[in-house]
């Protein structure tokens, strides 16, 4: 494991310096349903190429828990009487992880390219434009070895837009 794995430093800097490029027009919709992104980033040991990550985060539909009449109060539940509101709405996030550089599945690709991240995000997002394709979210990542991190960044950011609308 790389030594950056446990530093929460280098995290945080990965989450911050993670640059959503390209969010689904398409926003997340009330059902059950599944959100396409591609990553990219440079290569660890060789900076002059990329590696690209596509997958899919599963997203659950918007679940709202409320307190049940007989059952604890959520000031029981979580100790909070003044902040917690009487709803709680969110949602499921799930999607795969590749600790290896090389996986194809339905569910994530990930592949080296021989191109720089600059030059290669500009041919995914021109793919995507030819394509018409508006459901797909676009990522840069500092480091793709922790890719879940600008993943977590990309989901944030998406909740912000659904949850200020």
């Amino acid at each position: 494991m790389a030594p950056e794995a446990t530093d929460p430093e280098f995290l945080r800097h990965v989450f911050e310096h993670t640059e959503v490029v390209r969010k689904p027009l398409a926003g997340i919709i009330a059902g059950y349903h599944v959100l396409p992104y591609i990553l990219v980033g440079p290569q660890h040991d060789r900076p002059d190429r990329s590696v690209e990550v596509r997958g899919r985060i599963r997203v659950s539909p918007k679940l709202v828990i409320t307190p049940g009449r007989d059952g604890p109060t959520y000031g029981e539940l979580f100790g909070e009487t003044e902040l917690m509101d009487r709803t709680l709405a969110f949602r499921v996030f799930s999607f795969r992880y590749a600790s290896r550089v090389s996986l194809l599945s339905e569910d994530l690709r990930i592949q080296r390219q021989d191109r720089d991240s600059e030059g290669h995000v500009e041919r995914v997002l021109e793919e995507l434009a030819k394509r018409e394709v508006i459901n797909t979210g676009v990522i840069v990542s500092p480091d793709v070895r922790f890719y879940p991190v600008s993943i977590d960044r990309f989901i944030r950011e998406i909740l912000d837009q659904e949850f200020r609308d």
